[in-house]
């Protein structure tokens, strides 16, 4: 995320927000305030969804690999207009680090599908 997609952006109108979700057992509040530094620019916002609440309702919006519920690992674009309510919104595009299908993430097709989207706007 960070090479791939804010060094190569420069636009100041990406916003990035990172959600740290406890999934495996070494996932807590503490190992994702560490591992903030992965993602350091300073467009990007970070949160702690301790319930998993809003990996959930992210799932929700999109066919995750084998059936999965819980959106983790997973990239979403949305675009500024989208509206937040009660469900987030259909993400404009996304991929994921959840399997082999044809959304596995790929740093070069996430970053063309935020420029697109950004010189929309």
């Amino acid at each position: 995320m960070q090479q791939e997609i804010l060094e190569a952006v420069t636009d100041e109108r990406l916003k990035v927000y990172v959600v740290w979700t406890p999934v495996l057992r070494e996932d807590d509040r503490q190992a994702a305030v560490k591992a903030i530094g992965e993602v350091s620019d300073e467009r990007a916002s970070h949160f702690w969804d301790a319930d998993k609440s809003l990996g959930f309702a992210l799932g929700k919006t999109v066919t995750l690999p084998r059936e999965r519920e819980l959106a983790w690992d997973v990239y979403f674009v949305f675009n500024a207009q989208a509206e937040w309510g009660d469900n987030p919104p259909k993400p404009e595009d996304w991929m994921h680090q959840l399997g082999t299908d044809k959304r596995k993430l790929d740093g070069e097709k996430l970053r063309a599908s935020i420029e697109k989207l950004l010189q929309s706007r």
